[in-house]
């Protein structure tokens, strides 16, 4: 009885949590950390401050858009997706 309750409380906790979310993935190609500043480009820099911050970020070699976006959106290296130039 006892595990037939906390089953059932632990389904009823994953279906109010199970709202969908949207995410925004951006990918500032080009774009060095340097140059994000609040002069030059005050609403990346107040994002930044606000916790999305990577402190070593650099891009994969080449630095294609493609390659580097399909890398930061899967995770996985230029083998794996099959993407190795803007093509």
């Amino acid at each position: 009885l006892s595990a037939s309750m906390i089953a059932l409380s632990a389904g009823a906790a994953a279906a109010q949590n199970a709202k969908p979310r949207n995410l925004i993935l951006f990918v500032p190609d080009g774009l060095r950390g340097g140059i994000v500043t609040p002069d030059t480009t005050p609403a990346m820099a107040d994002i930044r401050d606000k916790g999305v911050h990577f402190k070593n970020s650099h891009s994969l070699f080449p630095t294609f858009t493609m390659a580097n976006s399909s890398a930061l959106s899967t995770g996985h290296y230029l083998g794996d997706t099959g993407t190795f130039s803007n093509t």
